[in-house]
């Protein structure tokens, strides 16, 4: 991409549904010299709604910015079932790192899409937003305010991959969590024609990940650094041999804030909304199209552009936070060490079913089988019979057999 003259802060809002990455990525933004953030906008995403929201949330409490709004968006996908990503994130979504229960923080009470309508008319023209979950809030508005569509400058999506094209390498045939999630809300952002870079998953995992030898050397940084280590350490890439961490969503910040990064080339888009591949997106690339895919990175560079962003966070102490993670893992620990113990100690009470005579059961079966068969074939030879008679044996042990397996089980 071409680089920005970047002389004056940017107006932003950031969709998120934190979710490691994003929190990672959150943080880096709240202090920026260039981003504004005027608004964050919560969605259902890698977790449930309510526990992103809680995430994001604290972020804001731990990193002192709780004066940026925060508004919780929708709950469910606009035609889909909800699906989560809690594999990767863990049942809390911060990786290793374990969040309070609560927060004293709440959310505005406007809607997300009604929070988002009033900023954006507010910076009409003048404001960009960021994309680091499902697009459902965007399809939402888009629905319900058409008219904002002409007051948004640039969208910066992470998500997708380019179907078919071989500059995906292994990934061109991938749909990725953002985009299945909500391709309907997908295609509503799309097709809106307003310009947007597309991060693709690839992006993130195979070209400006960060190896498990990077991610200790930030825990050794200060205390961000020691945090976002605890956060990675339990968000290891799966089905890779070496161990490392994807950075998907903090690929969509510096794409907005560096795009000089980036080498993009421009497309059309096609998002696909049928129940076979849903959230598969084709692209035509084409020096006309609203679209900028994203294939390739300075990873030398944008590594040394994040280390920088942690190393200028130095005024935060966040000893009292990692000890609380400590100290709630340690307590979950106990409870599931507890809870085996008594599984493995606990007596079995062993149920003794009556048992049943299968002999008696299938031998008159047998029997009468053999009659109406010799009555109505009185003219076969008795090779006939034993032959017949045989069968039906057969048919009665493997009845047996049967009822024996049964009461077994």
């Amino acid at each position: 991409m071409k680089k920005k003259k970047l002389l004056e802060r940017v107006n932003c809002i950031i969709d998120t549904d934190p979710g490691v990455d994003d929190s990672a990525a959150f943080v880096l933004s709240l202090y920026d010299d260039i981003m504004n953030i005027r608004l964050i906008t919560t969605v259902n995403g890698n977790l449930d709604v309510d526990i992103v929201t809680r995430n994001a949330l604290h972020l804001l409490e731990v990193f002192n910015r709780t004066d940026i709004p925060l508004a919780k968006g929708a709950e469910k996908p606009m035609k889909r079932p909800v699906q989560h990503a809690i594999f990767a994130h863990k049942e809390n979504g911060m990786g290793n790192y374990t969040p309070p229960k609560t927060v004293k923080t709440q959310p505005i009470k406007q809607s997300a899409v009604d929070a988002m309508y009033e900023t954006i008319k507010q910076f009409k023209n003048n404001i960009e937003i960021i994309m680091q979950g499902p697009t459902t809030n965007i399809g939402q508005l888009f629905t319900k305010y058409p008219e904002v569509k002409s007051w948004i400058n640039h969208i910066y999506y992470e998500g997708c991959a380019a179907w078919d094209s071989k500059l995906e390498g292994s990934w061109k045939n991938y749909r990725s969590f953002n985009a299945s999630s909500d391709p309907e809300a997908l295609k509503i952002m799309i097709e809106s024609g307003i310009p947007i870079t597309m991060i693709p998953s690839r992006m993130g995992r195979d070209l400006a990940h960060f190896t498990e030898e990077e991610v200790n050397t930030m825990g050794e940084l200060n205390d961000v650094g020691r945090w976002i280590k605890e956060l990675y350490t339990g968000y290891w890439e799966h089905n890779y041999k070496d161990r490392r961490v994807a950075t998907n969503d903090t690929c969509a910040v510096l794409a907005m804030r560096f795009p000089e990064l980036f080498k993009t080339k421009r497309a059309f888009v096609e998002v696909d909304v049928g129940d076979e591949l849903p959230g598969k997106t084709t692209f035509t690339f084409s020096k006309k199209g609203n679209i900028e895919y994203a294939y390739k990175v300075n990873r030398k560079k944008f590594h040394a552009l994040y280390f920088t962003a942690i190393k200028k966070l130095t005024r935060f102490d966040l000893t009292k936070y990692l000890e609380a993670s400590r100290l709630a893992k340690e307590e979950k620990l106990k409870q599931e060490q507890a809870k085996a113990t008594e599984t493995a100690t606990k007596p079995v009470t062993k149920t003794n079913k009556p048992k049943t005579n299968a002999k008696t059961t299938t031998k008159p079966i047998a029997k009468n089988t053999v009659k109406k068969v010799a009555t109505k074939n009185t003219s076969n030879s008795k090779a006939t019979t034993k032959t017949k008679t045989s069968t039906v044996k057969t048919k009665s042990d493997s009845k047996t057999s049967t009822t024996k397996a049964k009461n077994k089980t």
